[in-house]
């Protein structure tokens, strides 16, 4: 986000540099990727968007009805009429907008007039009526009656006083609430005043010599310290900015009146949106780097190392996209509640932007106590949040840069410190990391991976291939998983959990997904088209996309397109994404299984679970982990396959073992009383073409 982007938009073109440049310092940045929803409709409306490049699409009931192209403004009315969305908008291409909210919106209007007069002129022109409309409007001509009620509000609802003028009898047309509010007339008494009665050291003369240069200028202002004087005979200093509002037969002003008074505490306000997070109301990064800065000089001093730590909430977007704006903003509260409490008095606590929190600890003696600190931070997010009665579990990573050995300023600190945070997601999305220099290598990396991971689905190198399942008392095979494979035309072969790792990073798993239930809907059909039984296909659902709004309906869609029966499709989600959110979970499951689809969680006893939801949840399978069958001589593996198994049989419901390797491994699942097993042992993953003959020659007769 910067300068010329600003000046692109609509309504900022004829704001100066300095109120450009408050705003690029206050205002968050939102990036938005292709099909990723800003709001939906009935959403609470806490702030506007200013969209600096790319393209939205605006939604209603499902219908599209309009875009917002780069340039526009949206979302202002929801925060001028208090009101919630009246619509959906998605991000048609990526786009980046400038997040504007409530207490920024009102401060932009207390201290730059002509952010009053950009936003009267946008809606006048929106409702096509203009500002002179709005000017007569006290004359209630049914001509002049058509321009919007939204202006009404604006100057009503505005933090300033705000007069227009008739230059003909300098009388009053119109006073907004405020100036009727802070001189005590009625809306009928302030048309029988003139401006030389309110404005006590102006006078007539004073007033041609400050209207002339706007006759001759409409875009200028002219300025005038002024002594308001109030009905009961009590005055108040203020400062008046002029313009023209209608140059026509008897020329119109617009008075905006500042109490000097209301004015300090104003930028004592401003200062405050400045260096804090609005949401959290947390120190924002600007005012973490200059912490940062003090630190640095403080621990040269002292010889202390300094820690930098970026916390990410690696879940937060799944949680977020389920829920409403204000739920959402109240976990990033409670979760910037748990970091402070951890910290020391010394220490900072700040947000940056999205899901991710800086933390900062100072004259720290050794990395012992730095790591120690970081396990501390890990124990303090583990614990349910409650929030509206809804309980989220959320996951944290930390990246951790330390002074003087990996940067010397602020910034390379926090740069190196996010590097460690990637690297740390990587490797395990419950954990921390300390920088190392290959790092940034590393995130070089990754943005190459996400580039070839775009290519790739526009050229449509992905493969789907298929692993059998067998029942274990019949040797029948009872299913199939679908496990995605992507053939890079330069690499090869790319390791599957490498590039999902990296598609579930940038929401790229999202449409990858989409293609992957699509292209087993597709082949079910086909298998059966030629007379063959797949029974079942199992399909394994990320976290992104079992969040999004439209699910249900998006795999209706497919089942229903390719006409296979939903019993043939089978949907694997893991017991985190379960839990992140267990009712709204709840309804999802309940409708996919109403449809007739086949419900499993995979990756049983690795996450984190809960039997009160889980009774609750109309799933018909419980998929036993790898780890625990490669290593099932282990005691405790061995107990944990078989309380799983008791727990599902006690529940009605299956249990499948993933990756059986050996005839050991089989014969304990066996003993044990598991139903179904997939492994190398019993099929390797097929390519489609090897699936369907392997479907020709299966028979019952079979036996594992």
């Amino acid at each position: 986000m910067n300068l010329v982007q600003l000046k692109d938009v609509e309504l900022f073109r004829s704001l100066p540099d300095s109120t450009l440049n408050k705003l690029l310092e206050q205002c968050q940045t939102v990036v938005l990727k292709p099909g990723e929803t800003l709001f939906k409709d009935g959403d609470p409306g806490h702030h506007m968007y200013a969209v600096l490049d790319g393209r939205l699409t605006i939604f209603k009931e499902d219908q599209e009805i309009a875009q917002i192209n780069s340039g526009k403004v949206f979302g202002e009315m929801a925060i001028i009429e208090s009101k919630n969305r009246s619509a959906t908008v998605q991000a048609a291409d990526q786009t980046t907008l400038m997040e504007i909210t409530k207490p920024q919106f009102d401060s932009l209007l207390a201290s730059n007039e002509q952010f009053l007069f950009s936003l009267l002129t946008t809606l006048s022109e929106r409702s096509r009526g203009n500002i002179s409309d709005l000017a007569m409007g006290y004359k209630k001509k049914e001509a002049q009656e058509k321009i919007s009620v939204h202006l009404l509000r604006i100057l009503d609802d505005s933090p300033n006083e705000i007069y227009i003028i008739d230059s003909s009898n300098h009388r009053f047309v119109r006073g907004n609430s405020l100036a009727l509010n802070n001189l005590g007339y009625d809306k009928d008494e302030i048309t029988e005043c003139t401006l030389f009665d309110v404005v006590k050291n102006l006078t007539p003369a004073a007033f041609r010599a400050l209207s002339l240069p706007l006759l001759n200028n409409g875009n200028s202002f002219a300025t005038f310290q002024g002594i308001h004087k109030r009905k009961d005979g009590t005055e108040y200093n203020s400062e008046i900015r002029f313009k023209l509002l209608q140059k026509d037969t008897v020329p119109l002003y617009v008075a905006m009146a500042i109490d000097k008074t209301e004015r300090l505490l104003m930028e004592e306000r401003l200062e405050t949106l400045a260096y804090f997070d609005p949401v959290t109301n947390l120190p924002n990064i600007a005012l973490a780097k200059d912490r940062l800065g003090v630190s640095i000089s403080q621990a040269d001093r002292r010889e202390k190392l300094i820690a930098v730590i970026i916390v990410n909430i690696v879940n937060y977007k799944s949680i977020s996209h389920s829920l409403d704006p204000h739920t959402g903003e109240l976990l990033l509260k409670d979760i910037g509640k748990r970091l402070e409490v951890c910290l020391r008095k010394e220490d900072t606590v700040a947000r940056m932007e999205g899901e991710d929190f800086l933390l900062i600890l100072s004259g720290a003696s050794h990395q012992r106590f730095i790591t120690l600190m970081a396990q501390k931070i890990s124990q303090a997010l583990e614990p349910m949040f409650t929030i509206n009665n809804q309980d989220f579990h959320v996951r944290a990573t930390m990246g951790i840069a330390l002074y003087p050995h990996d940067g010397r300023d602020p910034h390379s600190l926090v740069k190196n410190a996010q590097a460690a945070l990637w690297s740390a997601k990587e490797k395990d999305k419950h954990s921390f990391q300390y920088y190392n220099p290959t790092f940034l290598f590393q995130s070089a990396k990754k943005v190459d991976m996400e580039t070839d991971l775009r290519k790739a689905l526009e050229r449509k190198e992905f493969e789907l291939h298929y692993q059998p399942k067998f029942d274990l008392a019949t040797g029948e095979l009872a299913g199939m998983e679908s496990l995605i494979r992507w053939c890079h035309p330069e690499k090869g072969w790319v390791p599957t959990m490498e590039f999902i790792l990296a598609a579930e990073e940038n929401r790229l798993i999202i449409p990858i997904g989409e293609w992957v239930l699509q292209t087993a809907c597709q082949q079910i059909k086909q298998w059966q088209s030629i007379g063959l039984n797949p029974i079942n296909v199992a399909v394994n659902l990320s976290g992104h996309q079992f969040n999004q709004d439209n699910l249900v309906q998006k795999v209706e869609k497919q089942v229903v397109q390719s006409g296979i029966d939903p019993r043939c499709l089978e949907l694997e989600l893991t017991e985190t994404i379960l839990m992140e959110n267990s009712h709204s979970a709840i309804s999802r499951l309940k409708t996919l299984s109403e449809f007739g689809l086949r419900l499993s969680i995979d990756d049983f006893g690795t996450g984190f679970s809960s039997l009160k939801y889980l009774k609750d949840m109309p799933i018909h399978s419980l998929k036993i982990d790898q780890t625990f069958v490669h290593e099932y001589q282990q005691k405790t593996n061995s107990a944990i396959i078989q309380a799983v198994v008791s727990l599902a049989r006690n529940l009605e419901l299956q249990t499948i073992a993933e990756g059986v390797e050996t005839e050991s491994q089989l014969a304990f699942l066996k003993e044990t009383g598991c139903d179904l097993a997939q492994g190398i042992m019993l099929s390797p993953v097929l390519s489609p073409s090897d699936m369907t003959r392997f479907l020709q020659t299966a028979s019952s007769s079979q036996s594992v």
